[in-house]
């Protein structure tokens, strides 16, 4: 084929799509996968490499959906809204807008990829800076203070690429997310018609960053097979991929037949300031935390007088209240995520006959009867509507 038959444009993009679907699929082979759902989560991940890519202008930043709830990328914490804009490190940035009352707010500078994986800086906690007399945030971000800035202002690397928004809240709903707006004021404030060559270059980043941000998460499932790490867990480092310092990560893959269901018992005897138990598909899908119970946090596990957290993963009811859905997935990756406490909590895991859950659990175990189950679900729904889901 000459340079001239060569496709282009919208073209280009669908025929790079069909490469990227049969190479993500490739990922998956041997596991529970469908090329339908591959179809979805690419769709999901295209979003999100259009907002992060062809959306991005580090002269009129703003910030966009980053990992959530539609974008089905980079296994997100359920109890966390994400968002995401792109900038230029040796710029001068200004933050503006309402912080809202999430215990949690943080900024994380990031900038490009390094051997470690993404670079990443240490968080910028938003909480600790005050507020003006309309109880409003204004933050001027750049690598050096302006010389006729006398107001608030943080450092960040001439490297920096990108700020991720982060707010955090396990108390669906009660709390209100962050509106914040970015300005750049070193740059005219008028935005001209971009350049063709300045569009090209970003639509070409799209299908790079789709199959890339897709692919970590379904290359999960075989290297945790590989690794053993089956109906248990393992410690993960993420400080060099976007973690957050002082968060323990665990992973592991669960492999649940029909029939059966895995009793997890966690020791927080030591205390935790906040936990995270999520499940996600065979792509690394974070499942559907709205509308199903596929994730817990600490608001709303129960935690025995004994302090320890026990909970069932399986696919049908057990009933009893901390149980992780799979929704039918019988293989998908269970992550945890632990925060106030100097190690992390011991983890003993026992795969049980479905009829046997009861027996494997303290005869005080809370129960729920399905028509709390139900209140229980509806609540989940309404109060992930009333996060940041865009």
């Amino acid at each position: 084929m000459s340079a001239s038959d060569q496709p282009s444009g919208f073209a280009a993009l669908l025929e790079g799509m069909t490469g990227v679907h049969q190479r993500l699929s490739a990922n998956l082979e041997g596991e529970e996968s469908d090329h339908a759902e591959i179809t979805v989560a690419m769709l999901g991940a295209l979003m999100a490499s259009y907002l992060s890519r062809v959306c991005a202008d580090l002269d009129h930043p703003a910030f966009v959906p980053g990992a959530g709830y539609h974008q089905r990328i980079g296994m997100p914490n359920p109890d966390t809204a994400y968002l995401t804009a792109a900038v230029d490190g040796t710029g001068i940035y200004r933050l503006t807008g309402d912080r809202g009352t999430a215990p949690e707010v943080s900024l994380m500078p990031m900038g490009g990829p390094s051997a470690a994986g993404l670079k990443t800086y240490p968080a910028i906690n938003l909480l600790e800076f005050e507020l003006d007399a309309d109880g409003r945030l204004d933050l001027m971000l750049s690598a050096e203070r302006p010389e006729d800035h006398s107001g608030q202002w943080c450092k960040i690397a001439p490297d920096v690429a990108t700020l991720m928004l982060r707010a955090v809240s396990d108390d669906w709903g009660s709390h209100r997310d962050p509106v914040l707006a970015l300005t750049r004021l070193d740059k005219p404030s008028r935005r001209q018609r971009p350049a063709p060559d300045a569009i090209a270059a970003n639509l070409a980043a799209v299908l790079p960053v789709l199959e890339g941000s897709l692919g970590f998460g379904m290359r999960k499932l075989p290297q945790l097979r590989a690794a053993g790490t089956i109906n248990t867990v393992s410690a993960v480092d993420y400080s060099a991929g976007g973690g957050m310092v002082g968060q323990w990560y665990h992973e592991g893959l669960f492999e649940i037949p029909a029939g059966k269901a895995l009793v997890v018992d966690a020791d927080l005897r030591g205390g935790v300031d906040t936990l995270s138990l999520a499940l996600t598909d065979a792509m690394g899908c974070t499942l559907d935390w709205a509308n199903a119970q596929t994730s817990l946090n600490r608001k709303q596990a129960h935690i025995d007088s004994d302090g320890h957290l026990r909970f069932v993963v399986s696919g049908e009811d057990p009933g009893v209240h901390n149980w992780l859905d799979t929704m039918g997935h019988p293989v998908g990756v269970m992550q945890f995520r632990w925060t106030g406490c100097a190690d992390p909590p011991g983890l003993t895991f026992q795969l049980v006959d479905a009829d046997e859950v009861r027996a494997a659990l303290p005869t005080d175990t809370r129960s729920v009867t399905s028509e709390e189950r139900e209140e229980i679900l509806r609540a989940r729904a309404v109060g992930a509507q009333l996060r940041n889901y865009w």
